[in-house]
Order: C-alpha cells, then sequence, then structure tokens
C-alpha cells in the first residue's frame, strides 16, 4: 500500500510544486497551513510521510510543534535551506527523520535538478525518498547536515549577497537600469539576469538563509576583506600584485575555467539566438514538404549516418540515379521528429529505439505511446567509434556525446586513464569544437566518417568497447502514409508486431496473466519493457514487440484477449 504524503507548507510554492510531483507519482497527498481546516497536528497524525516545507524563521517551532505525534513507523521531513536547526528539532520524532534541500525554485522542471540528503535516523524511508527522486532523474547528493550548512554559506549565502551588493551599488549610481540593459554585452547581461532573478524572490526567503545560517557572517567578511585587498590593489596601480593574485585564482579554479567557459558560451549563444529572433534579423529555416525524411541532427552523428543508409536504400530500390532525390531534415531533439511527421510535413522520419549496450531510448519509447504514428519498418547500424585529433599530440582532454564516452570507457580507461572527459550535445558539435578552435591538446570520440569530414587526423578505429555494438532504428509516419507494399501480409516475409499497453489500476499478477497469453498462443516475444505512465500516476507502460502477423489468426485472437485484461492497448506497428 503506498504511503500517504503530509506536506505542512503544502498551499505555499515548494509545497505545491511537491504536492504535484507526489500526485504524479501515485501518491495521495494531505496538506495544511494557515488557511488550511486541516491542522499540522491532524496531517500529521493521518500521513506515514510528513514533510515541513514552511519560512525558515518558522521551520524549528513547527517541527518541535509536530514532531512528538509522528508515527513510529513514518518519517520527518524539511526542505528547509538549512539542516543542523531542523534536524536536531526533528530528534524529538519517535519515527526516522531526515533532512531534505532541493537545490532549485518550483517553477522548474525535477528532471536533472539536485537535491541534498542529510541522513538522520533510520534507513528504510531514506532509501524510498532517494530511489523515488533518482526514479524521476534527480541527481541525489549526500551530506552531513553540519557540512551541508557550511556548504551553503558559501554556495548560497555568498552568491546572494554578492549579487544585492552588485545591485545596491547599481541603484546607487545614478544610473538608469534602461541604460545599462541598453549597452550591456550578454556576457555582462547574465550578470543583471542573476541580480534580477534574486530580486523577483520572496525577499524573506533570502533574508532567512543569510541570517539563519552561522556561517554566513564569516563567509560575508571574508568578501569583504578580499574586496577591501583588490581595492587597495587598483588604488595603488599595482598590476603585477595584481596579475600575480589573478593568476593564483586561476590555478585554484584549474580546469573547470575551461568548463565554465563552454558552458557560458553555450547560454549566450542561446541569448543572442532570442535576441536575434525577437528582432527578426535571424533566418530561421523551417522543414517543408520538399524533404522525404526527418530525423535527429545535427549532420555526421550516427543518428544522420542510419538516415543516409535507409535513404540509400531507398533510391536502391527505385533504382534512382540522384542520391539528392532523397532530402533530408535534421533536428535538435526525437520529440520534434514525431512532432514534424505527426504535422504532416514531412511524411517519414527516423528515429534510435535501442542500442544494445545502453539500452532503450526513452524518448523514442515515450513519444510512440503518445503520437498515435505507426512504425514503418526497422533496420540497425553497426556503432564504431574512432578516436581522432587535429595533430597526434599530448591529449588532455577527450570530447564527445555522453553515449559515445559510456561505450568507450574500457578504452579510455586502458589509454587515457588520467584525461578529462567533456560530454557536449553531439559528436559533430565535439568535433566542431576542437577542429574550429584548433585544439591540439584535445581528442574526439565519433564515427570515423565525421571526423575524416571535419579534416581530423584517425589515431584508432573501433575502440568501442562491445564490437557487436548496435543501434536499432524505427522508420515511423502517420497511420495514413504507410510505404506501399510494406505494411500488408507478404509470401515469405517475417513479420514483428510492436504493441503498447497499460493497467487501470497497479493489481498483483496483472503483468503475468498477459504474458500468459503469449504462451498459450505460442507467441514469441523479442522485447518487453516498461516506463512511468503519465496518464495514470504510479503506473506503466508496458512496450512489447513479438514476433508475428497482426492479422494472423492466432495473433488476433490473443490480442482480443489480450485487451480484455488492460486498460487500453494499442498496435505500434506490423513491420
Amino acid at each position: 500500500m503506498q504511503p500517504i504524503i503530509g506536506i505542512i507548507g503544502g498551499r505555499g510554492e515548494m509545497g505545491k510544486y511537491f504536492t504535484e510531483f507526489f500526485e504524479r507519482n501515485g501518491f495521495k497527498v494531505i496538506v495544511s497551513g494557515r488557511r488550511t481546516k486541516l491542522t499540522n497536528l491532524q496531517l500529521t497524525k493521518k500521513a506515514d510521510v510528513v514533510i515541513v516545507s514552511v519560512p525558515i524563521g518558522v521551520t524549528e517551532k513547527v517541527i518541535k510543534q509536530v514532531a512528538p505525534h509522528v508515527k513510529k513507523s513514518g518519517v520527518l521531513m524539511d526542505f528547509t535551506s538549512l539542516k543542523v536547526f531542523p534536524m536536531e528539532a526533528m530528534k524529538g520524532c519517535k519515527g526516522s527523520y531526515l533532512g531534505c534541500h532541493p537545490m532549485f525554485g518550483p517553477t522548474i522542471s525535477i528532471g536533472g535538478q539536485m537535491v541534498v540528503l542529510c541522513k538522520g535516523r533510520g534507513d528504510k524511508w531514506f532509501k524510498w525518498w532517494k530511489n523515488l527522486l533518482e526514479k524521476n532523474k534527480v541527481e541525489v547528493k549526500m551530506l552531513t547536515a553540519a557540512k551541508h550548512d557550511k556548504l551553503m554559506a558559501y554556495i548560497q549565502s555568498l552568491t546572494h549577497f554578492s549579487y544585492l551588493g552588485l545591485a545596491d551599488v547599481l541603484k546607487n549610481s545614478g544610473l538608469k537600469l534602461s541604460d545599462l540593459l541598453e549597452y550591456e554585452s550578454p556576457v555582462y547581461r547574465l550578470r543583471l539576469d542573476f541580480m534580477g532573478r534574486i530580486l523577483n524572490q520572496d525577499p524573506n526567503l533570502y533574508a532567512q538563509i543569510q541570517v539563519q545560517n552561522p556561517d554566513s557572517l564569516k563567509v560575508m567578511k571574508k568578501l569583504m576583506s578580499a574586496s577591501e585587498s583588490w581595492l587597495e590593489m587598483v588604488e595603488k596601480k599595482d598590476v603585477k600584485k595584481f596579475e600575480k593574485k589573478f593568476n593564483e585564482l586561476s590555478k585554484y579554479f584549474g580546469n573547470f575555467k575551461k568548463k565554465a567557459s563552454e558552458e557560458s558560451d553555450f547560454l549566450i549563444e542561446q541569448m543572442n539566438r532570442k535576441k536575434l529572433m525577437e528582432g527578426g534579423k535571424l533566418d530561421v529555416q523551417k522543414p517543408d514538404k520538399s524533404y522525404d525524411l526527418v530525423a535527429l541532427g545535427p549532420e555526421n552523428t550516427f543518428s544522420s549516418l542510419a538516415t543516409k543508409k535507409f535513404a540509400k536504400q531507398i533510391l536502391e530500390s527505385q533504382k534512382a540515379k540522384k542520391p539528392e532525390s532523397q532530402k533530408i531534415w535534421y533536428t535538435d531533439s526525437i520529440s520534434e521528429v514525431f512532432e514534424i511527421v505527426k504535422k504532416g510535413i514531412i511524411k517519414r522520419g527516423i528515429v534510435p529505439i535501442e542500442n544494445k549496450v545502453t539500452g532503450t531510448i526513452a524518448e523514442t519509447s515515450d513519444n510512440l505511446f503518445e503520437s498515435g504514428l505507426k512504425i514503418q519498418e526497422e533496420f540497425s547500424l553497426y556503432v564504431h567509434h574512432c578516436l581522432s585529433v587535429i595533430d597526434k599530440t599530448d591529449i588532455k582532454t577527450i570530447y564527445s556525446h555522453a553515449q559515445p564516452l559510456r561505450q568507450c570507457r574500457k578504452y579510455i580507461k586502458k589509454h587515457y586513464p588520467n584525461v578529462e572527459l567533456v560530454a557536449l550535445p553531439s559528436t559533430t558539435a565535439a568535433l566542431k569544437k576542437v577542429s574550429t578552435a584548433n585544439e591540439y591538446n584535445s581528442a574526439v570520440i565519433s564515427s570515423a566518417e565525421a571526423a575524416k569530414d571535419f579534416g581530423m587526423k584517425i589515431v584508432e578505429k573501433n575502440i568501442e568497447d562491445y564490437k557487436y555494438n548496435a543501434t536499432r532504428f524505427l522508420v515511423i509516419g502517420n497511420p495514413s502514409e504507410r510505404r506501399s507494399g510494406r505494411i500488408g501480409k507478404k509470401k515469405g516475409k517475417k513479420y514483428k508486431t510492436s504493441i503498447v499497453f497499460y493497467f487501470s489500476d497497479d493489481k498483483p499478477g496483472a503483468l503475468h496473466q498477459v504474458l500468459g497469453e503469449f504462451s498459450d498462443a505460442k507467441v514469441n516475444m523479442t522485447r518487453i519493457e516498461s516506463s512511468a505512465n503519465p496518464k495514470i500516476p504510479g503506473g506503466y507502460v508496458f512496450y512489447v514487440d513479438f514476433e508475428g502477423y497482426v492479422e494472423k489468426s492466432n495473433i488476433k485472437k490473443m490480442l482480443s484477449v489480450i485487451r480484455r485484461h488492460v486498460k487500453q492497448l494499442e498496435i505500434l506497428g506490423c513491420y
């Protein structure tokens, strides 16, 4: 049975955010606050998981009030930015307790965000909460309460203090903010953006973060002392001392300087693009019906190579003479491929569905479930990686997409154990960066074809850990755009059918019952996967591939029986 979640302060922004989060994951949530009929004590007695999500200034008081009433079998936790004093107050409960600090605001999607957990009492609930966060693609970090608060003095208090000080200087400068905005280039505009971001929040929250952390004052005084030191150098025009200090800081930042430049370059590029688009100065190319295929890009990635392979097969089957008769449009995401095909702009799309080493591509599965598009064909591409450089020198950094870096872990560990690994949006982006910036101490992992296109020298080919590694691709289209002769029974052709289904509720033995129908019908399943169901909180969607033609009598009968066991079943394609 699912635990009941109780959020004290559930009507606040963070409380509402996590109420939706828990409900999406299939939990019943009850909330209390200043304007609810349910009191904090009533909530505490009903809930299995009691979460305190109130302003820092009253957190300790609320925890002490409810802690003695937490179920012995339950857990007490908080969402406060500080951890020492809340967790000390939690010791008054008879059940488990832990500290939780979401390192993000309530307006941001939770996937990819970070949550810091501080272990208190009990393992069961700690593991439950950690697993739930990680299931939702949250990065979980663990700290002691004391270490957490010390780090937050530098990460939060110091950052807020410095930005508020800068904003104060600008306010008292006598200059209009509009004048500053007009002449700020993107790199300086970022600084103003972060000031504005802070000032768009609740002032009490930021005041409490500064005031309640016992390490904040010490850190702020360090900043003031450092500022005085820099000021003295400028007053005395001591350039040598300035440079020496600058180099000391540069050494402290080490390899992060490079990553910081790359990340800020990306942000600046996006800001420039947005500015040009808003001003109507950017010629944004859009796909149109002159294109034959749409695929995940950019060009020279493995998705691109797979699409070109499929296009070549079409040309050969049509005995076409001109390769350009198959035009390919590249997108930035798999979801965009589905969107373009669904709208009928381009009739067919090519999407990766599964890699033999890294597994199923969830974005493709999710879109198959939700889009209504059908699988027309499938084919595989063997994935062979190479290491390339501008010129063979001492390699200190290797760039690639995250997947090739994972697929070549053994090679990297054996030959380049001490190099820095940097993941970029695509292998093409990695090649472009190294080749255009003339990074002689950098290498790229990509396909050999792509490396040659960028004029790179190949150090070694076939460096992937598993030589049988292949990615399976699907050809997708609208049901009305099925290829003539491809969908439909054909003599001597082996068929595969893909289906998706889900249950109305989570009952013991439900999946076993469905899978038993395949055995009874003597139908061979070749793949089964599951993922969270966006339509039913806490439920799962099941994807099954099996051998056989969908209109064959035993399969028609089997699917008919399965439909009675499930809430919904869709045929994704027979190919």
